[in-house]
């Protein structure tokens, strides 16, 4: 099940396209062009942040729902992998970092997934950017 949405989204609309599996998987968002409050960083399991676009984090689907539940924010772009919950990735040694801009992977009519280890993913985009 990939996903693409466009416009500006909130996290709970982005979650609402995943009928409910985001509490089943772990996430890693990437490529996330987002405004973010410090105390949001508190929901993660690990993240780095290097610049405004360039950035991985990585949460628990619980973390993700409970996130989008208390805190109101919206995504101009980003993508959001999902992964079995048994699954760890060190983004200290990420080897295949998912992204959307300028990617002609994703901007068709079945998009692949970038990481070899996702089940799935989510790609958020901004149409009017």
């Amino acid at each position: 099940m990939n996903t693409i949405l466009e416009g500006f989204l909130e996290l709970k609309e982005i979650l609402n396209s995943f009928n409910g599996l985001e509490k089943d998987y772990n996430w890693l968002l990437t490529d996330l062009d987002w405004s973010y409050q410090e105390n949001y960083l508190d929901y993660f399991e690990d993240y780095r942040i290097f610049d405004d676009l360039h950035n991985n984090f990585w949460i628990t689907g619980e973390n993700l729902k409970k996130l989008a539940h208390n805190k109101d924010f919206y995504f101009i772009w980003g993508v959001f992998s999902a992964f079995d919950k048994n699954e760890k990735i060190d983004l200290d040694d990420i080897k295949v970092e998912p992204y959307a801009d300028d990617n002609p992977n994703l901007w068709g009519e079945t998009p692949n997934i970038q990481h070899p280890k996702a089940n799935f993913m989510g790609l958020f985009s901004n149409s009017t950017s």
